[in-house]
């Protein structure tokens, strides 16, 4: 009895335990965790990143799959591009999406990439035609520009030719140097430059939101800078525009009045040390005495040595069609960039 009566005993301790256990009753029930998976979830290819895919086939799906998401896919292409395995439809491609997020800059390398590994004309086109846009945000654009515009309206030829054969330039503005010169358009709250640059000149312009504009150009050869007025489409108003030599030696200067691109009224020329000077009509017809035997020879004389018998005279014109404009001067019509 007492055998059965302990057996009993122990069964309902167990079934107490048990309950108490289970959170039976009143008491509070206890939390139940959930096994921890995330360090263990296999990720599936379609959440992969790029960088994770391991073979070409899982990149080009990956890329396919994005087709309407334009970042995605510029992330896809960058990859193809980190591994070598990007074929020229790639690289245009690239190039466009480049293009409309506004990055000039990676589309002009997409460009040269294209054309490096696949010569062909129309790539050559592109790179000649696209206009890198910059703006006085980028620090260091902004501080190229300011230390160009001082040189160019001092007239310092050092100067000049300092700023644009610099390391810092040549980042900034010569993209792929070797063959084609890069176009750059920068803008600031009262400033336009425009810039053509390669590894063997710089062409540049400036033009203030009044209207005063600055041109450069620099070369092995030498150097030119020059200051006028730009309104209207046209250079109006007067002009100065300096020669130098390859060592930076200043040996031509010309001054004078201009409208609608060309020379009127009076024309001052320093050469050599001389001064000439010369007179224009409305039109930029020339009204100085001419030379029989330099008329008889083809060409027109400009101007006279001031109190001397010296003068200077263009070849291969004639008086009836030749014309004193600001390329004669050494300043190239102006065409503002869109």
């Amino acid at each position: 009895m007492r055998k059965i009566l302990s057996t009993v005993l122990s069964a309902g301790i167990a079934v107490i335990m048990f309950t108490a256990c289970a959170g039976g009753g009143n008491e509070k029930e206890l939390p139940v965790e959930e096994p921890d998976m995330s360090t263990e979830a296999i990720q599936s290819e379609e959440t992969m990143l790029p960088e994770q895919m391991e073979t070409e086939a899982q990149l080009r799906d990956g890329l396919a799959a994005a087709e309407n998401a334009p970042e995605e896919k510029l992330a896809f292409y960058e990859e193809l591009l980190a591994r070598d395995l990007c074929e020229e439809e790639d690289y245009l491609e690239m190039a466009q999406l480049y293009a409309a997020s506004g990055d000039a800059t990676a589309q002009r390398r997409m460009l040269w990439w294209a054309f490096l590994l696949y010569p062909d004309e129309k790539y050559a086109v592109q790179l000649q035609a696209l206009t890198v846009r910059r703006t006085s945000e980028e620090e260091e654009a902004a501080t190229l520009i300011a230390a160009l515009q001082q040189a160019l309206t001092e007239q310092d030829a050092a100067a000049f030719r300092g700023v644009t054969e610099g390391e810092e330039w040549r980042e900034t503005f010569q993209e792929a140097p070797e063959i084609f010169a890069t176009r750059t358009r920068y803008e600031s709250e009262n400033l336009t430059a425009q810039i053509v640059s390669d590894a063997y000149e710089t062409e540049v312009y400036l033009l203030a939101g009044d209207g005063t504009c600055l041109y450069g150009r620099v070369n092995d050869g030498g150097s030119r800078t020059a200051s006028a007025v730009f309104t209207e489409g046209a250079y109006n108003g007067e002009a100065e525009v300096c020669w130098y030599d390859g060592e930076g030696t200043l040996y031509k200067r010309y001054q004078a009045v201009l409208h609608n691109d060309v020379c009127v009224d009076s024309l001052t020329v320093e050469y050599e040390g001389v001064s000439y000077g010369g007179t224009f009509g409305e039109d930029g017809s020339v009204t100085e005495k001419q030379q029989e035997k330099i008329s008889e020879a083809g060409g027109v004389v400009y101007a006279y040595e001031v109190g001397g018998r010296r003068y200077l005279y263009q070849e291969g014109v004639s008086q009836d069609t030749f014309r004193m404009d600001c390329v004669m001067l050494g300043l190239p019509r102006f065409e503002v960039w869109e």
